[in-house]
């Protein structure tokens, strides 16, 4: 039996540089940035006191008075999944008459209603990461298989491969894939204890680099088999080839400077969607700006791709680093550069680091232009959690 072609049909984001994909990606090749002086809670006391904000809430297309009653992440993502659905032509009837799954990735869900407990302001909200689906359940019909992924910044990855597995076992007809995180004082405080962010910008790869700069988003996909596409006559923007994931556990926070775990992960990537490393000229880095993830993963590209040169460029500079939704963004992107056949750029990226600079690497420092048919995306996260996942132009 062949194993069913997967599909994205729809995209939606909701991010620091703009409302909606086509916003989103206009941002990135202007080398427009979120990054801000944090809104939302007291950071005086901490070393860094930026993050990539969103500034203003768009409301709910088709519920904002139930919508707006919800946690501010639920208010994040709703938009992006109202237009991740209109974008695949799906309206809420069909819905209904569909076998419609979720997949959320996430970090730390609903967070507001716990944060505002610990600050005495005890919450009536749902919260928690399961809170995400829930909400979502309420306002979707949905019918078909529902998952929560909580696995950090490999969420959004993980999300969108759960929906090709669920897809080609028979189990939907279509999937929601949606990764999502609202900047939190829980987040940003522990990031900070880590003393793994920048006091003033993301320079992934780059020699200056000094950390990351935390950000909140939700990127959100539609995914379908092309049989049940062309059942329904709509048009895919392109297709999800494959996925590798695994953990090699080699530290709680720090990943394994010898990268056997990430170049792995790329392999079983390229294994599953049957394409070899020439086959592929652009990879989506997980490029979060810290010294030690910004050289394995460079490290990890080199090996894979020795044989060639590849392009490489990370959006944290926009966008900061999203957490859950991360991947699911980057997932987007890449959809967009397979369709433009432009590569956005590594903002802030000036002088690679030589720990960085390996002779099969190429650095996007300007919007590029290829004509590739297989984009590469990476995410990494917390416990040696290492993912990959391979898109294809339809």
């Amino acid at each position: 039996m062949t194993e069913a072609d997967i599909v994205i049909s729809g995209i939606g984001v909701n991010a620091s540089i703009g409302t909606g994909a086509e916003a989103c990606w206009a941002g990135l090749l202007e080398g427009r940035t979120g990054i801000g002086k944090v809104n939302s809670f007291d950071v005086s006391e901490h070393r860094n006191q930026y993050a990539c904000e969103i500034q203003s809430l768009p409301e709910s297309a088709t519920l904002p008075h139930t919508v707006a009653a919800m946690g501010r992440t639920t208010r994040i993502v709703v938009p992006a999944v109202e237009e991740a659905l209109l974008d695949a032509q799906v309206t809420m009837r069909e819905c209904e008459q569909t076998r419609v799954g979720l997949c959320v990735g996430t970090t730390m869900g609903e967070i507001e209603p716990l944060e505002q407990t610990l600050h005495a302001k005890p919450s009536q909200k749902l919260g928690g990461p399961r809170a995400l689906a829930d909400n979502l359940q309420q306002l979707l019909p949905i019918s078909g298989p529902v998952w929560t992924f909580t696995n950090a910044c490999a969420a959004g990855n993980f999300a969108i491969a759960r929906c090709m597995d669920e897809l080609r076992a028979g189990r939907a007809d279509m999937m929601i894939a949606a990764g999502v995180d609202a900047l939190s004082w829980i987040a940003f405080t522990g990031f900070s204890s880590l003393r793994a962010m920048s006091p003033d910008r993301c320079r992934p790869f780059d020699k200056e680099r000094q950390g990351l700069i935390l950000g909140e988003g939700a990127g959100v996909l539609v995914l379908e088999t092309s049989a049940h596409l062309a059942k329904r006559q709509a048009r895919a923007r392109a297709r999800l080839l494959g996925y590798g994931f695994n953990a090699d556990a080699h530290h709680i926070t720090q990943p394994d400077p010898e990268a056997a775990g990430a170049i792995r992960a790329m392999r079983t990537a390229m294994e599953m969607a049957r394409v070899k490393p020439e086959h592929i000229d652009y990879v989506s880095a997980h490029g979060t700006g810290t010294v030690a993830n910004d050289a394995m993963e460079a490290r990890a590209i080199s090996t894979v791709f020795a044989d060639s040169i590849v392009e490489v460029s990370s959006i944290k500079g926009h966008l900061g680093h999203t957490l859950g939704a991360a991947s699911a963004i980057e997932a987007i992107m890449c959809v967009q550069a397979l369709e433009t056949g432009i590569r956005p750029p590594t903002l802030h990226l000036t002088q690679p680091d030589p720990a960085c600079q390996k002779s099969s690497i190429a650095y996007i420092q300007a919007p590029s232009t290829g004509s590739a048919d297989y984009i590469l995306s990476n995410s990494y996260a917390f416990g040696g959690i290492n993912s990959s996942i391979i898109l294809g132009k339809q």
